[in-house]
């Protein structure tokens, strides 16, 4: 309307969510999704898109008493940005990881499925939509221990 752009850059994706139209998603320093905020936060394709947005708390006020969304906990340790891996940089956390993930980086294309302009850089994207799992993927056994109220593998070996 004004003829003004911004960029906002944040990690609170549920502000990011009410403040921006459009959301580019990055990891290790490279746009890995981007499109309308409706269709990021409700169509998401890249594994870690979901990972980003399970971990968005949810609040329900009215009790409907509605399950609670899938979360999911990425094994492993963030990549070094200044040697990041080859191919998709992501592959190493990632669920989906084949082989071409390592050989080859994935373009930002539009993906089947996908509005004009939502853009997805994966060779392997999720269904598109949050509603395709049906239960928590949980990666880091460690953390699924501390949840679980029992000691994870480190505390075993104490």
């Amino acid at each position: 309307e004004l003829g003004i752009a911004f960029l906002f850059i944040a990690h609170d994706l549920a502000v990011v969510r009410h403040f921006s139209q459009r959301v580019a998603v990055m990891y290790l320093g490279k746009i890995i999704e981007v499109g309308d905020r409706d269709s990021i936060y409700t169509r998401p394709r890249h594994p870690y898109t979901h990972a980003l947005l399970s971990a968005v708390p949810e609040v329900s006020l009215d009790g409907d008493g509605a399950p609670a969304r899938e979360r999911i906990r990425l094994a492993g340790d963030v990549p070094s940005p200044i040697s990041p891996p080859s191919g998709c940089r992501f592959r190493t956390r990632c669920w989906k990881a084949q082989d071409k993930c390592a050989a080859e980086e994935p373009p930002l294309v539009q993906l089947s499925g996908n509005r004009t302009d939502h853009l997805t850089a994966c060779h392997f994207p999720e269904d598109p939509t949050t509603e395709a799992r049906d239960e928590d993927i949980i990666l880091d056994p460690a953390l699924a221990a501390l949840e679980e109220g029992s000691p994870g593998p480190e505390a075993s070996e104490a």
